[in-house]
C-alpha cells in the first residue's frame, strides 16, 4: 500500500478544535431535544443515573443509562476498527468513522418525533431511546476517532479532562515564568517574548482554545436548534464531510493508529 503523508501538526490542531466545536454543537442540540440528556458528557449522565437511583426512580434512570451504553459502545467499536486498521496498514480509517458519525447525525436530523417547545414529548418511547442511542453512539465514534494531538490526549466531545490538563499546564507555565524572573533575572517583556516557545505555555493555550471551541459550538448549536430544530444537525454533517475529504488526501487517523500499535 502506498503511504500518504499524514495531516501535519497544524492540521491536527485545526481538526481537533473544529471537531470539538462539533461536539459542543451536537451535545447542546441533544440536551435540549432529549430533555436534559447529554450525548457526549457522560459525567453528567452518570450523575443523573446516581440521582435516579437515590430517588428509586428506575423509569427515568433508563434515559441517561441508554446514552452511556451507546456512547461506550460507539467508542469501543471505533477503537476496535482503528486497531484492525493499524494492523492492516489502513491509513484512512477516519474516512469511515467520520462517515458513520455523519450518517447517524443525518438520521437524527431527519427524525420526526412529536415535539413541544423544542423537546421530544414522549421520553419513554422506542423512538426516543433510538434517538438517544443514535446521538450518543455518534459522539462515541468521534471521541475515539481523534484523541492524540502531539503528546497531548484530547477528547473532542467533552472538556472535563481538558480543563484538568489546562490547569496542570497553566500551573507549570506560571512556575516557569516565576523561575525565569527570579533565577534568570529576565524582564517581563523577555518572558512574554519567550512564552510562545515554552511547551507548557503552548499546551495551556491549546487546551484553553479547545474549551472555548466547545462553548462556541454549544452556543451555535443552541441558536441553530431554536431556528431549525433537529435539522440543525445538518451543519455539523457538512463539517464532517469536509474532514472526510481531507482524510482522503492527508490522513487524519495515522497518529491514532500508531498509538493503537504502540
Amino acid at each position: 500500500m502506498t503511504n500518504t503523508r499524514e495531516l501535519g501538526a497544524a492540521g491536527k490542531v485545526a481538526a481537533a478544535l473544529t471537531l470539538t466545536a462539533v461536539g459542543g454543537f451536537v451535545d447542546a442540540v441533544g440536551y435540549i431535544a432529549l430533555f436534559q440528556i447529554f450525548t457526549a458528557n457522560m459525567s453528567g449522565n452518570s450523575a443523573h443515573v446516581g440521582i435516579s437511583l437515590g430517588d428509586l426512580d428506575f423509569s427515568d434512570l433508563m434515559r441517561p443509562a441508554c446514552a452511556i451504553v451507546a456512547f461506550v459502545t460507539g467508542m469501543t467499536l471505533t477503537r476496535i476498527a482503528m486497531t484492525v486498521a493499524a494492523r492492516h496498514s489502513v491509513q484512512r480509517i477516519a474516512t469511515y468513522t467520520l462517515a458513520v458519525e455523519a450518517l447517524l447525525l443525518v438520521l437524527f436530523a431527519r427524525a420526526t418525533p412529536a415535539m413541544k417547545l423544542g423537546q421530544i414529548v414522549d421520553l419513554h418511547s422506542a423512538v426516543y431511546f433510538s434517538l438517544v442511542a443514535l446521538l450518543a453512539f455518534a459522539m462515541g465514534v468521534q471521541t475515539a476517532t481523534m484523541t492524540h494531538v502531539g503528546a497531548l490526549t484530547v477528547y473532542t466531545t467533552f472538556v472535563t479532562g481538558t480543563l484538568t490538563k489546562f490547569s496542570e499546564s497553566l500551573t507549570r507555565a506560571l512556575f516557569w515564568s516565576y523561575d525565569q524572573a527570579a533565577q534568570s533575572g529576565r524582564r517581563m517583556s523577555d518572558i512574554v517574548r519567550l512564552a510562545p516557545k515554552q511547551k507548557d505555555v503552548r499546551e495551556a493555550a491549546f487546551l484553553a482554545a479547545i474549551w472555548i471551541c466547545y462553548l462556541v459550538g454549544a452556543a451555535i448549536g443552541t441558536f441553530s436548534k431554536r431556528r431549525w430544530e433537529l435539522r440543525s444537525l445538518y451543519l455539523p454533517v457538512v463539517v464532517l464531510i469536509v474532514f472526510i475529504v481531507v482524510d482522503r488526501f492527508r490522513p487524519i487517523g495515522v497518529q491514532e493508529e500508531k498509538h493503537q500499535q504502540g
